[in-house]
């Protein structure tokens, strides 16, 4: 499943990717000191260079095709079906930009956590930066601390749980896991653990991490969504006269964003300069897991950097009035949302995804694919052939000029995934040129033009 992480149990009318185990691997039979001996001796072996042939010009690669390009975007693709509490389907893909790929998700069931049934869902994206570590280790190590942090909600005098504690649980449960994180250093440094496990277990806060993870509780109908950074969540509901509505059930935290750019000058009233052109001290994301740089005081960064190769982030020859901060937090933003009952006449759906999608697409336009997707599913009509001959949408360009976007003209329905018709449109959609060249792109010069993609489409009620 690449840079995701699979939770949920398995069980009838489950599509899924398996998991790699212990079961499914090559049976060794040889010792470990013959395949040594074996392997030494092939590299013993002179390579005979005539094999490359006699030429005067350069043998390039081939570019993608769309055969190549379909296979791409549907490398890490899943769809589970029949998932616990009225989930009828849920999908979800993943596509790299970095190298290896910095985001990272997660989805399944788990139990109650006021001791009731059914179970909950859940399903989260993380956008690493800084490297791929933290990212990855989020995927396996948040869950714990938020089902931890639910179990110890207090109830009502009438028994219930309230939204707002269960907002407060998912807040402490961000803190209180990036407080273990980040605030380890100096015990870490100071411990007498060997060298290797202090770097390894230091390497995590120097990378950082953005996140949105979403709850639902099926009984309630309600979810959930805790969000630090720029990766989005948002609702789509068909209205009476069967337009798809978008509702916004996160908002990007980022030192573009208005109410933070107000909290942090608050916080920080004698550095005028603490935000700059829509960045914190030259980090985009104002809310974070990790980014020990935004977090430790000098004298910390100092130390990791000269005995532990900590990062030189942010660097003080660029921002010279950096002082200690701590300047972002990975306390999150939460909401809970109403999901509307399917059997009154409302579908509706839930996507979330890291901002490599948001870049190429507002909220709106994607409830809007995802929406007539979905419509043609339930007609029977899922691979519509292309309405516009490629040539007809004018030259290509991707570059500083113009990176990967979607645009309503191209937008093509071929994918039986929701989350890689998504992913398809907002690269180029029926633009088979325009496609072709954002995947002939690789690491790093993808990056001019693309993000790590990560998204999941979750439909309430049967489904299409």
């Amino acid at each position: 499943m690449g840079a995701g992480w699979a939770l949920y149990h398995s069980g009838a009318g489950h599509d899924r990717v398996p998991s790699p185990t212990t079961a499914q691997a090559p049976l060794v039979t040889k010792s470990v000191t013959t395949t040594i001996a074996e392997s030494a001796a092939a590299a013993a072996a002179t390579p005979d260079l005539d094999e490359l042939g006699l030429s005067d010009q350069i043998t390039y690669t081939k570019p993608p095709t769309s055969e190549d390009v379909t296979q791409q975007l549907n490398e890490h693709a899943f769809t589970v079906r029949g998932a616990p509490g009225g989930v009828g389907r849920y999908d979800g893909a993943q596509l790299a930009s970095n190298s290896p790929c910095e985001d990272a998700f997660v989805h399944g069931s788990f139990s109650n956590p006021f001791g009731a049934t059914p179970k909950w869902m859940a399903w989260a994206v993380f956008d690493g930066h800084c490297g791929w570590q933290l990212s990855n280790l989020l995927k396996t190590e948040l869950m714990p601390f938020v089902r931890r942090s639910l179990g110890d909600a207090k109830p009502t005098d009438n028994g219930e749980v309230s939204d707002e504690a269960v907002q407060q649980a998912l807040k402490n449960s961000f803190t209180t896991f990036d407080d273990a994180l980040v605030k380890s250093a100096t015990a870490i440094m100071e411990s007498d653990l060997p060298f290797p496990e202090k770097a390894r277990r230091l390497e995590p806060a120097y990378a950082g991490s953005c996140a949105i993870l979403t709850l639902f509780d099926p009984q309630s109908r309600k979810l959930h969504v805790a969000s630090t950074g720029d990766c989005r969540a948002v609702l789509g509901q068909k209205t009476a006269d069967g337009k798809w509505v978008a509702t916004a059930l996160s908002e990007d935290c980022t030192g573009a964003t208005p109410s933070e750019i107000a909290r942090i000058k608050a916080q920080f009233p004698d550095e005028p300069d603490v935000v700059q052109g829509g960045r914190i001290w030259g980090l985009q994301p104002s809310r974070t897991f990790g980014d020990g740089m935004w977090k430790w005081t000098a004298e910390l960064k100092k130390n990791l950097r000269y005995y532990y190769n900590g990062l030189s982030l942010p660097s003080h020859s660029r921002y010279k009035n950096y002082k200690d901060g701590p300047y972002v937090t990975a306390e999150p933003l939460v909401t809970t949302t109403q999901v509307p009952d399917s059997k009154e006449g409302q579908p509706s759906f839930l996507i979330l995804a890291t901002d490599g999608l948001w870049d190429t697409m507002s909220s709106e336009q994607a409830v809007d694919l995802v929406g007539k997707w979905y419509e043609r599913q339930q007609k029977g009509t899922s691979v519509v052939e292309l309405e516009k001959p490629t040539q007809d949408f004018g030259p290509t360009i991707l570059g500083w000029k113009q990176q990967c976007k979607y645009e309503e003209r191209k937008a093509t329905f071929r994918d039986n995934n929701a989350a890689v018709h998504l992913m398809r449109n907002g690269l180029g959609g029926a633009d088979e040129e325009m496609i072709r060249g954002a995947l002939a792109f690789r690491y790093p010069n993808s990056r001019d033009i693309r993000d790590d993609i990560t998204i999941q489409v979750v439909f309430f009620g049967s489904g299409p």
